[in-house]
């Protein structure tokens, strides 16, 4: 399997070399995100062959075939996943039923057969993020990935976390920390809490670390491809949060037509300015 710096390089290399029809920039940034690293679901139910996951695979496709009966007509996430499907391709200027062919890339890569996906998503979507905002955000601002939080935070405790704490993305300014990123590519909602209970945990440690120093607040941003729109309003709903960032925020707003509330969530494009304040 390769190492976690390995993957992180191949999917940054799948994301330099996808396919931009209008050029890579900060705003087609996302393209380029869900072109290495999302996938198609085998789906085989009402007409649908394969849909884009975008959410849980049995909100796509009958969980099991003594259900499928159950299932006469399309469920609204196969009807939001194939509106996605068909928004994606025409981004790509493809047949929504080529999509597959474009998307994936980074597990299609002859080093990642047969590899568990999840082992490899999370790291791809952290290593992804971090070449992203030096790339295009604020040059002030330095990267660490998967990093011991207590060699950052001495002394913290984190309430339900048994083993040792890693932040996902770490940004300083100057050598100091000033964001904490916690990435999540999709997000359980048996790990809600996880989200929502190291926030104040990060901010309490900073302050008693490094405020006289910086004479500023730590930003705490969440980055997801959640679609989910009551995991997404459970952390949008935490003070604590600095930011709630979609890979792509039209996609859950506006193609898949979801809770109006979810317009209060940032777009990856907004957080890359947002570095101008770190």
């Amino acid at each position: 399997m390769p190492s976690r710096e390995q993957t992180m390089a191949d999917a940054v290399s799948v994301f330099r070399n996808a396919e931009y029809p209008h050029g890579l920039s900060a705003i087609t940034a996302w393209l380029g995100v869900y072109q290495a690293i999302l996938w198609c679901e085998p789906v085989n139910s009402l007409g649908f062959t394969q849909l884009p996951h975008i959410i849980d695979a049995d909100k796509l496709r009958p969980p099991s075939a003594g259900v499928r009966g159950d299932w006469a007509t399309a469920r609204p996430w196969q009807t939001r996943a194939a509106s996605f499907g068909q928004y994606m391709a025409a981004q790509l200027g493809c047949l929504p039923e080529q999509l597959a062919d474009k998307i994936d890339l980074l597990m299609r890569a002859p080093a990642y057969h047969g590899l568990q996906r999840q082992n490899v998503l999370g790291t791809a979507f952290v290593g992804l993020l971090k070449y992203i905002l030096e790339e295009f955000g604020s040059r002030h601002i330095s990267y660490e990935t998967e990093i011991d939080a207590a060699t950052i935070f001495p002394r913290i405790e984190i309430p339900g976390r048994s083993g040792t704490p890693r932040i996902d993305l770490l940004g300083r300014c100057n050598g100091i920390p000033s964001v904490v990123v916690s990435a999540k590519w999709s997000i359980r909602h048996d790990r809600l809490a996880d989200i929502t209970n190291e926030c104040p945990v990060y901010r309490a440690a900073y302050n008693r670390i490094y405020r006289q120093t910086r004479r500023s607040d730590l930003r705490y941003y969440v980055v997801t491809n959640e679609f989910d729109p009551a995991r997404l309003n459970k952390i949008l709903d935490d003070t604590c949060i600095d930011g709630v960032v979609h890979v792509h925020k039209r996609a859950v707003v506006d193609v898949c037509g979801l809770d109006g509330r979810l317009a209060r969530m940032l777009d990856l494009t907004d957080m890359i300015t947002h570095t101008c304040s770190w």
